[in-house]
């Protein structure tokens, strides 16, 4: 016991602030190291491999203005094509940039809560919260997540620094990087948008002079602060993708408010405490009724205590609620008509409401004043909230854990990587698609080989000669066969030689007839026997009877006598002809056999 009142009356003594520097980098650092661990045990997901196939396209405007589902964010595409040009397809890299972006961050509130409350243990408590609340955990974990909200994070704290700057008197320092920190953080999500709440009401909890006055002196600070949200908005505006959604029935809006409001008050309590088992790799929570209660009830006294005691907390309280409201708003008009509720409870979407709610709480809580006789146990009794919350974020993390660890795409590309260093250069692989537990069917490229390519191993697809192998599901490579679907036979002319020859610019075309009853849809491959004493450069294109036209990808044919060449994915078609065409008059090549269809296992 004797111990415990020595730790006690030693934090009730003032700290020096460079021992609070130290402990603040201390945890940012320790934190970031055990993230960083954690996020070694998931690997790949689907966004990521999406991001860096586009990301291997060059940091032209062009691409990094390509819209990002609805969204428009030229910093994420250029942060993938930095992983895409100096580490292709290298997960810990990755790992070691967010590593660095979230120490960073968590130092940056460390050393705002110094600004705001000078020499106080409070300050140490507040970076642990921020630090180890799984509000942010799910975003540092996926790598497309992260790439947006890091940055929210680490660009939007430095706002709030350049916004104590400007009113404690260092103006030009404010503007010198104040609105340069906005625009970033725009560039990366335009959602980050929101801390500019949480800069108006910190502005205001610091305001001790006359409204009028106050207002004079903010207006030069709040015109630099609109000019990078004019120039985002236009490019937004001229680049931009929003989708047409529609919020949702008022019924549905209010279960979805509630879905919504048990973000914040689950991390109060270190939620959600549990996971969906299916989506858990996204962040979706699954928060138990219990979580919601116990965050409800620290929610309300830390209310009461910010109406009775500092009522000026409640403006970094108002900024939360501002938060959830707008965010539960956007979610449910872009999300709910495609997805339902589901989105509401995605991490992705509540990453940087820690930076409103740590200011809220640790605000708050330092205006709490207890009677004389009960003065001696305050830090023991923060001491023990604090264990208490932080063996709620035990729970929550290690849940996330537990199913982050489950990623197929870290198995899957390890098979991959070994199959390609077996069979080296040789390895002929047709152009097929991942597996769906790898990428999502609504991934705009979903083949292996636009992947494989980013690791610089030297392979094969679809070359002419051998017959190709496909991948399987578990990424070993098997031989293959195409299951024809449909074929086309040259016409018979009676020459012995050659009774189709593709000569110059002039197109051929050949009705296919289907080996099932009826032509079927899909992305077709196809094989075709030719022969040539040159190289060609010829198009494969499938057509439907509607005139629809799907090209397959264009290659070089090469002088073969004979040969096979190997082609596809084509576009979705319902095909019933092939043409064939050239842009080049000196294209010389006899054509034998067409079939399109499906390369498949051998059995």
């Amino acid at each position: 016991m004797r111990g415990i009142w020595r730790t006690v009356a030693l934090l009730r003594r003032p700290p020096d602030q460079a021992v609070l520097r130290g402990v603040v980098v201390a945890v940012a650092v320790v934190q970031a190291g055990v993230l960083g661990l954690l996020a070694r045990r998931g690997y790949w997901l689907s966004d990521d491999l999406d991001f860096l196939v586009q990301g291997s396209r060059g940091f032209a405007p062009r691409e990094l203005l390509t819209p990002v589902n609805d969204h428009i964010a030229p910093g994420l595409r250029f942060v993938y094509a930095g992983f895409a040009e100096l580490a292709p397809l290298n997960w810990d890299v990755t790992i070691a940039w967010r590593m660095i972006m979230q120490a960073l961050a968590i130092t940056l509130m460390g050393l705002l809560l110094l600004r705001l409350l000078g020499s106080s243990w409070w300050v140490v408590t507040g970076t642990l919260l921020y630090a180890l609340t799984p509000l942010s955990m799910p975003s540092f974990m996926s790598l497309s997540s992260g790439v947006n909200n890091l940055p929210a994070h680490v660009f939007g704290l430095l706002l709030l620094h350049a916004t104590l700057d400007w009113y404690s008197g260092r103006r030009l320092r404010a503007i010198a990087y104040g609105p340069l920190s906005l625009l970033i953080s725009l560039a990366c999500w335009e959602k980050s948008a929101l801390i500019l709440v949480t800069v108006v009401a910190l502005a205001l909890y610091q305001r001790t002079e006359p409204l009028g006055p106050w207002l004079r002196r903010t207006l030069p600070y709040a015109a630099a602060l609109l000019m990078p949200v004019v120039a985002f908005g236009i490019v937004y505006l001229q680049h931009g993708n929003p989708s047409a959604g529609r919020l949702p029935e008022p019924r549905q809006l209010l279960d979805l408010a509630g879905r919504a409001f048990a973000v914040p008050l689950g991390a109060l309590v270190g939620g959600p405490w549990e996971w969906n088992a299916f989506g858990t790799p996204m962040g979706l929570a699954t928060p138990p009724a219990a979580a919601s209660v116990l965050g409800g009830l620290v929610a309300a006294f830390l209310l009461l205590t910010a109406w009775r005691r500092d009522r000026r907390a409640l403006l970094l309280w108002g900024s939360v609620v501002a938060y959830v409201l707008v965010t539960l708003l956007l979610v449910s008009y872009g999300r709910f008509r495609l997805f339902g509720g589901i989105f509401t409870a995605h991490y992705h979407y509540w990453s940087d409401l820690s930076i409103p709610l740590t200011l809220a709480v640790v605000l708050t809580a330092t205006s709490i004043r207890p009677r004389i006789v009960f003065a001696r146990f305050v830090p023991v009794a923060a001491l023990c909230c604090l264990v208490a919350w932080f063996a709620g974020t035990l729970v929550t993390d290690t849940g996330f854990a537990e199913q982050w660890a489950k990623n197929p795409a870290k198995p899957y590309f390890a098979t991959v990587r070994g199959e390609l260093d077996r069979y080296g250069p040789t390895a002929n692989l047709w152009d097929t698609t991942m597996p769906p537990t790898i990428v999502s069917l609504l991934s705009p490229d979903i083949r292996l080989s636009s992947v494989l390519r980013l690791t610089g191993i030297p392979f094969q697809s679809q070359a002419p000669g051998s017959e190709p192998s496909i991948v399987d599901d578990t990424g070993r490579f098997r031989p293959a066969t195409l299951t024809v679907w449909s074929q086309a036979e040259p016409p018979k002319t009676g020459n012995t030689i050659c009774d189709l020859l593709v000569r110059g610019t002039e197109p051929v075309t050949l009705p296919l007839r289907s080996t099932p009853t009826e032509a079927a849809t899909g992305n077709w491959y196809a094989e075709i026997s030719y022969f040539s004493n040159r190289e060609n450069h010829l198009v494969v294109e499938l057509l439907d009877d509607n005139g629809s036209v799907a090209a397959m990808p264009a290659v070089t044919w090469p002088a073969a006598l004979p040969g096979d060449m190997y082609l596809g994915p084509s576009d979705h078609i319902r095909a019933t002809a092939v043409r064939l065409r050239s842009t080049d008059p000196g294209t010389n090549l006899c054509v034998g056999h067409i079939e399109v269809g499906l390369p498949e296992v051998s059995r």
